[in-house]
């Protein structure tokens, strides 16, 4: 059964310890654990004030303040709400500067609970409080707004692993006509195995012992922040035409690689803070710190990729090379749904942070990641889709077809020359330093 558990035995390791600097008199230090529901009942919020009192004072049991029954106490409303809340007093004796604590609280309900050291009463003095708790649930260690990505990562670790080998196959079958770009995607793949599998690992193993490892940690969010940055940079210059339009990038190359190294730097950071402390447990203000660069480094990202994809099928309609024509708009209609849905899904979440309303939402927290993660593999599937190796890989490479009109003979010639592109070795069409308006004079 889920549970919490609180050890004070202090001739043990992990035990709690309660010290206090003054023992003229005696004290008391009480414990409260409840549930998010009842957060309200617990504390006295005056009139005006900013911040509540949660210690029962001579004032305000004057005052007739519900739940203010013993001054020295915490303050908790009468009636069901105050049965909802487990209590448990640990007392100081005179001359005693030490106790301790070991007792369960039994989880009823799911949900985020509290755990609240309350020293109300003036003659405890200082309390310096030292130790750990153990918080159970049915299934194991791992936190309920966790809980449901360590099926998720399983699941999507088998498919990347179904992606890799079925790549893997094509890539080896039709390995001489392999382009550059093609490279790039199995890199991607490859990536997204590494990355889904560690953290796999890592929450199986967090759910077993209570713990996480730093190493699965490191190389989790690094294999997270590479495969993203990866992602978006192979996205940009394929709708720039890298190796389809244009040989080299020119001077868009040293802006792609700033980009990818800002929104590496940013995205890391981000994905480092999530991961070590919980989403729930940063302010507000502080969260939007983090979250809004991410987010504007990715709207730069889709600006930039629907700018140069514009120019990229402009230019191929003007060239009439209707094979690529073809590919690029297909490849334009999965960007456009995955920018519709990332614009829906960003502002679905920033209502939700900044409505202040995770506790309600602490089961469907795990959403937030793992949207993300099924898009980019959605995208990255449809690109290994239309860019899957064939023995036709040679038609996308960069040269530039050239124009046919209705006359036989230059239809036969077309015929010819097109034979001749595809019996051509594919180090006719390495990207090399020609300008992007050149060409290898060869027909598809």
């Amino acid at each position: 059964a889920a549970h919490v558990r609180l050890r004070a035995r202090l001739t043990r390791a992990r035990a709690v310890s309660i010290s206090r600097v003054s023992t003229l008199s005696a004290g008391l230090i009480q414990v409260l654990v409840f549930h998010s529901e009842h957060l309200d009942n617990v504390g006295y919020l005056e009139p005006g004030a900013q911040q509540k009192t949660y210690c029962c004072t001579s004032t305000l049991r004057k005052l007739g303040v519900p739940g203010c029954e013993s001054a020295g106490h915490a303050i908790i409303s009468p009636g069901k709400a105050s049965e909802e809340v487990w209590q448990q007093d640990v007392t100081f004796g005179v001359n005693e500067s030490r106790s301790q604590l070991l007792a369960d609280y039994r989880v009823g309900k799911s949900g985020v609970h509290y755990l609240f050291f309350s020293s109300c009463d003036p003659g405890t003095g200082p309390v310096l409080i030292d130790g750990s708790t153990v918080w159970m649930n049915p299934y194991g260690f791992l936190p309920g707004e966790l809980f449901h990505l360590l099926p998720f990562f399983g699941v999507m670790s088998l498919v990347y692993l179904g992606l890799g080998v079925l790549w893997s196959v094509l890539c080896a079958r039709y390995w001489r006509e392999l382009l550059r770009l093609q490279n790039c995607i199995s890199g991607v793949i490859a990536l997204g195995m590494v990355e889904t599998a560690t953290w796999y690992f890592d929450y199986v193993s967090f759910n077993s012992t209570g713990t996480r490892g730093v190493g699965p940690i490191v190389v989790g969010v690094f294999a997270s922040t590479v495969k993203k940055t990866v992602s978006r940079l192979l996205v940009l210059v394929v709708s720039l035409g890298y190796g389809v339009v244009r040989p080299t990038l020119g001077a868009d190359g040293a802006r792609v690689v700033a980009l990818g190294v800002v929104y590496f730097t940013f995205s890391m950071v981000l994905d480092t803070v999530s991961n070590i402390s919980p989403i729930t447990d940063i302010s507000v203000p502080l969260r939007l710190l983090f979250i809004l660069p991410v987010a504007l480094l990715d709207a730069a990202f889709y600006w930039w990729i629907f700018s140069g994809l514009s120019r990229t099928l402009s230019q191929l309609l003007s060239r009439k090379q209707s094979a690529k024509l073809t590919l690029y708009r297909r490849f334009s209609h999965v960007l456009i749904a995955s920018i519709v849905l990332s614009a829906a899904w960003v502002t679905w979440q920033m209502v939700v942070i900044i409505s202040d309303s995770l506790d309600d939402r602490w089961d469907t927290l795990w959403i937030f990641d793992a949207f993300w993660h099924v898009l980019y593999a959605a995208i990255l599937m449809a690109i290994a889709c239309m860019w899957s190796p064939s023995q036709n890989n040679l038609q996308y490479a960069y040269s530039d077809e050239l124009l046919q009109d209705d006359d036989a003979e230059h239809d036969d010639e077309g015929d010819e020359d097109g034979a001749a592109a595809k019996e051509a070795p594919s180090e006719a069409f390495s990207i090399g330093g020609e300008d992007a308006d050149g060409g290898t004079g060869k027909c598809d």
